[in-house]
């Protein structure tokens, strides 16, 4: 089943009452980790009211946990007690759930079953675990330039439902990404290193 058609159902099942987080996990089935991954980016994807400084460190948190799982081969994805008992209440629920699927479902309808063995293999789902790892890692830091997070978000967001549809060509296009996200944080941090010596070279010369 689609991330979308699932969030659907949510939508409707949960239009009065708190939804936790372990419901999403439960109902997405063997696809836990696309799902995961898919939910916890789409929010950095979207404009909501969310000081994303600590979001985007917290949301990283997650995607990593789950990513390392697919790398180490869990069958599902787990995630600590204290996590999987967190609920969003109905308004926030509806507004996110809508939201994301307005994004996803776009996505969902150019990405189709192909090239499976980058998606559905044992060595396959290592890679995506560690790619899905590093650039959450990177997602998550806390650099003083605006939007720098969308970069690996999108990344994760192809890789997520590269997943969920057994899709090889997003896939590709997510480790593609994944090089493209790991030049771009490469050059910003050697800018600020050289930013760094010349301040430090012009207060202390």
């Amino acid at each position: 089943m689609k991330l979308s058609q699932i969030l659907s159902q949510l939508l409707e099942e949960y239009t009065d009452r708190p939804l936790p987080l372990a419901i999403l996990i439960e109902r997405s089935g063997t696809n836990g980790f696309g799902t995961i991954a898919g939910i916890l980016t789409i929010p950095m994807l979207i404009p909501l009211p969310i000081p994303l400084a600590g979001f985007s460190t917290l949301v990283g948190s997650g995607i990593i946990l789950v990513g390392c799982q697919l790398a180490l081969g869990y069958s599902k994805p787990y995630l600590p007690k204290r996590i999987a008992r967190i609920e969003l209440s109905p308004t926030a629920s509806q507004k996110l759930l809508k939201n994301i699927n307005r994004l996803l479902q776009p996505l969902e309808r150019m990405s189709k079953n192909r090239f499976s063995r980058f998606s559905n293999s044992w060595w396959g789902y290592r890679i995506i675990g560690l790619c899905l790892a590093w650039d959450a890692l990177l997602m998550s830091l806390p650099l003083p330039i605006p939007l720098t997070n969308l970069v690996p978000a999108y990344t994760l967001l192809f890789l997520a439902i590269g997943l969920l549809e057994s899709d090889g060509l997003f896939i590709l296009i997510g480790y593609g990404m994944t090089m493209v996200t790991t030049i771009f944080f490469a050059s910003i941090a050697g800018t600020i290193w050289q930013l760094a010596i010349q301040a430090f070279s012009y207060l202390w010369p």
